[in-house]
């Protein structure tokens, strides 16, 4: 409604001396990074150059007086990726400055530059640890999950589909280097489930396709084979022989996460919370379901019908400075009389990708 002119020429608005910070969302994937210690900060070089140990030398019978061979055994393979950037940027006229100085000042902008900055680009930063840095156009930007979750046709033995991806150098196909696999002491690959040789998968992640025909669900959708889907993801990618490389956690879309949440409740399954002492209950997420010994979860930033299984020990963030986030400035520019501020990042994420999986509706 319009205001009489004397009260509009007379009166003053009631401003809240507050914002409502709508930005920040809770990123449990850059929480856990940072909590097991997989942040590393003053990384050098000319790009990211690791060493992969893919196979291992061949244990065989030996009875008195056999005679040994001593062929050389090259166990490694060289990883590579360049580092890559971001940056964020704000500027503030004198003038403005001016103005905003004193009681008039709703929000004290220049003090509160850098950190609005800092909060920019955590919030957004979260969102580039899924995309697919070897993509067109993403030259710029870090190798997130899918960088190394491509797939081809799916699997003809079902439930999976078949990696298919380029990841650091090293491809991550099925016997690209070598090796073979059975199931049962037969010639039938039916990858992940059997046994093979350690070459054979060791740059695979396990792609499930929670549609495939193979499910027992009549109607193959995510809300009828997301227990079937889930279970089977847990339990194949555990292929180490210890603890270490399992999956952690497990973030779905949060659409498929409310799904999943609908279908336990419906089949009256309790649903225990993993104890204050592990996980990202620990870290204050209260959203977590805990399956199969995996926690469950949803995360913003997450593609449309995708979920992610991760194993906190093989992924690892590193930056080239010694914080993950830099703040530069104010740096004063007399020719438009203005001071400028930035926040950056210069880095990049390292996986060992046979230790992670995805779901998606492949079919």
């Amino acid at each position: 409604m319009a205001e009489w002119s004397r009260v509009l020429n007379t009166t003053i608005h009631k401003y809240i001396r507050d914002r409502e910070d709508n930005v920040m969302r809770n990123r449990k994937l850059l929480a856990m990074l940072k909590s097991r210690g997989r942040v590393t900060f003053n990384e050098s070089g000319d790009l990211l150059d690791w060493k992969v140990r893919f196979k291992r030398s061949p244990m065989q019978g030996f009875a008195d007086s056999d005679t040994l061979t001593f062929p050389r055994k090259d166990r490694h393979k060289t990883a590579q990726i360049d580092w890559r950037g971001y940056a964020a940027t704000d500027s503030m006229t004198k003038r403005e400055r001016l103005m905003n100085k004193n009681t008039e000042a709703i929000i004290k902008t220049y003090s509160e530059i850098a950190t609005m900055l800092m909060d920019d680009m955590e919030d957004q930063f979260s969102d580039e640890l899924y995309i697919d840095g070897n993509a067109t156009g993403n030259t710029k930007r870090i190798h997130g999950l899918e960088s190394f979750l491509g797939a081809g046709s799916p699997a003809s033995a079902g439930y999976i589909a078949a990696p298919s991806d380029t990841y650091a150098g090293l491809t991550t196909g099925l016997g690209d280097y070598g090796g073979s696999w059975s199931v049962n002491g037969s010639s039938q690959v039916e990858w992940p489930t059997g046994t093979g040789d350690a070459h054979y998968d060791f740059w695979s992640p396990t792609l499930v396709d929670y549609t495939d025909t193979a499910w027992a669900a009549s109607t193959k959708t995510w809300p009828n084979t997301c227990r079937e889907a889930l279970r089977y993801a847990i339990v194949k990618s555990r292929k180490n022989k210890s603890k270490r490389g399992q999956v952690d956690v497990t973030f779905l879309e949060n659409e498929l996460y409310r799904q999943f949440e609908e279908k336990l409740e419906a089949n009256e399954r309790l649903v225990i919370q993993r104890g204050e002492e592990d996980g990202l209950y620990k870290l204050g997420f209260k959203d977590v379901i805990n399956f199969e010994g995996c926690d469950i979860t949803s995360e913003y930033g997450v593609p449309s019908l995708t979920g992610y299984g991760l194993c906190m020990d093989a992924c690892e963030l590193r930056s080239l400075q010694g914080q993950l986030f830099v703040a530069e400035g104010p740096d004063v520019d007399i020719s438009t009389q203005s001071s400028r501020f930035s926040i950056d990042f210069y880095g990049n994420m390292r996986f060992n990708p046979r230790n992670f999986f995805k779901l998606k509706n492949y079919t």
